[in-house]
């Protein structure tokens, strides 16, 4: 009776066992979901390239750092690209290596050019301005100069009042040393989220350029005249991603971005 019970229980224990056909499937099945799973969040991360497709705006731009190549300008014209704003600086010391190329290239090939300065937050504003100024160049027919609002590893977000009142009155600092330079405000670059914490109240004057990569700029960001709309952006014979950017208006009203 026990030897029967025994053969009982060992047969019973055998049969909850996986069979090795059962193992290979489960392990198929691992390797498909992973391999699923991968892909999507590859596709989800290189995102689909844009281009320039609207009838609407027919002022196309760009912007380029060192986060891309030196691009061939000739061709970049031959596209109906008519401007582009090139980093210059950052902060109070950096220098963007591919600035000077960048920008004796673009002038030559017939690109209306311009410089924009990256804020570092709360650091000083007449530093920053001062740094912008020796390094970034000014000539009549460039775009104004501008100045990049935004959130980065260097500018992390905060809910500190104090913090968000110092980047607001150190920007505020910045932005007067460039309008006593040249009599004219500088653009602003920006983002909504970065528009609603350290821009809107503080900048009525000046010319602001929209980062919004959902949608289109609203009347309520009234002083909006450049939209940039994606980071992904493809132009022929340019490696990698692009900035691409609509001005709001039309040619003639093109001037108002240009220095004198």
């Amino acid at each position: 009776m026990v030897k029967d019970l025994r053969k009982k229980t060992g047969s019973r224990r055998k049969k909850t066992l996986p069979s090795r056909k059962a193992k290979f499937l489960i392990i198929a099945l691992s390797a498909i979901f992973s391999s699923v799973l991968i892909f999507l969040l590859i596709k989800s991360f290189s995102g689909k390239t844009e281009t320039f497709d609207s009838n609407k705006y027919f002022v196309k731009g760009i912007d380029v750092s060192h986060h891309n190549p030196i691009l061939d300008w000739k061709n970049v014209k031959l596209q109906n690209i008519s401007f582009a704003y090139l980093k210059a600086t950052e902060g109070n010391s950096h220098i963007d290596r591919n600035y000077p190329y960048n920008y004796d290239l673009a002038t030559k090939a017939g690109v209306a050019t311009g410089a924009y300065h990256f804020y570092t937050f709360a650091l000083s504003g007449e530093e920053q301005a001062r740094h912008f100024l020796k390094t970034a160049k000014f000539a009549s027919g460039d775009l104004l100069p501008a100045i990049d609002v935004e959130h980065s590893p260097a500018n992390p977000y905060s809910k500190d009042e104090k913090y968000r009142a110092l980047v607001v009155n150190e920007l505020k600092v910045l932005e007067n040393e460039l309008y006593e330079h040249f009599g004219i405000h500088p653009v602003i670059y920006t983002n909504r989220d970065c528009y609603k914490h350290y821009i809107k109240g503080h900048f009525p004057d000046n010319i602001i350029w929209i980062c919004d990569l959902d949608k289109e700029p609203g009347e309520k960001l009234g002083n909006w005249r450049i939209w940039q709309f994606s980071h992904k952006g493809e132009l022929a014979g340019v490696d990698g991603h692009i900035d691409l950017n609509y001005y709001r208006y039309s040619y003639e009203e093109f001037k108002e971005l240009l220095l004198p």
